[in-house]
């Protein structure tokens, strides 16, 4: 058995419902005076698929950031439980530990972040530049084990064809998809995605996340995941958090966001949007 198919075997293998991450009163105020977050606090269980919706500057990007530590959380704490049983607060994490922060916790975004001009295969190869020596990675020398994971996720996200296509000939949801399998070269233990198909047509959005759902159950990966359509989110999602003015006002089920409960979150007046 290849490495990356023993990767994937142990994470697949362990148990949903323990907590891979601990959310404690998590608080991000900017430099301007700006509250992003106020006390949010949640947990999120290994391996299930958690979405988090609200209104644009609900707080929603800017948590996402504090969790993976592209912003340093004001205050507050972020526990994370490794695949040893090792806890660790993430928002105290300083200098080289960020680094391996960022690693565990992968992460993709409304815009795909491709190098154009270089091939899928290489942008999806940046994903492991973590543990690929400077020298190396300017030279594009990676492992042949890095090369067959990476080909082995172009696959798993049905774009294995691709491979040595550039990146600007495919689409935008073949480029998302590029995204993914790049964020996956990391090994990550749980994969962040910041509003994935918001730059896409309706009937991409759906394949997108069709494979973001696949990389969740075939491969066992934690999924946090920002949206706006509750359509989406009550076909993807296994529980869902809702943010409003930096405050949490939601946790449970997509299934009981009744029109009463998407006023709260929403406003009153504002109209639900479907994604067929």
């Amino acid at each position: 058995m290849s490495a990356s198919a023993k990767d994937s075997q142990s994470r697949s293998g362990q148990a949903i419902g323990q907590h891979i991450l601990q959310v404690r009163n998590l608080q991000k105020t900017y430099p301007n005076g700006t509250r992003a977050l106020r006390g949010v606090s949640f947990d999120v269980k290994r391996g299930e698929f958690l979405v988090v919706i609200g209104l644009s500057g609900s707080g929603k990007s800017t948590m996402l950031r504090c969790l993976n530590r592209l912003h340093h959380p004001t205050g507050g704490e972020v526990l994370y439980t490794d695949r040893q049983g090792q806890q660790l607060d993430l928002a105290k994490c300083q200098g080289d530990e960020i680094l391996e922060v960022r690693r565990r916790i992968g992460m993709i975004f409304q815009h795909f972040n491709l190098i154009p001009r270089h091939s899928v295969l290489e942008n999806v190869l940046y994903g492991s530049l973590g543990r690929t020596s400077s020298l190396k990675s300017i030279l594009g020398m990676y492992s042949a084990e890095d090369q067959a994971k990476a080909m082995n996720f172009l696959k798993l996200v049905g774009i294995g064809e691709k491979a040595h296509f550039r990146a600007a000939q495919l689409s935008g949801g073949q480029q998302q998809r590029v995204a993914i399998a790049r964020a996956l070269t990391q090994s990550p233990d749980i994969l962040l995605a910041d509003e994935p198909v918001a730059s896409l047509d309706p009937a991409t959005c759906h394949v997108v996340m069709d494979y973001l759902k696949k990389v969740n159950q075939e491969l066992g990966l934690t999924i946090i995941c920002n949206l706006h359509f509750l359509s989406l989110v009550r076909q993807y999602a296994t529980r869902v958090i809702a943010l409003k003015g930096g405050e949490l006002v939601y946790e449970g089920s997509p299934a009981d966001i009744d029109e009463a409960w998407f006023s709260r979150i929403y406003g009153e007046g504002a109209k639900e949007v479907h994604i067929n």
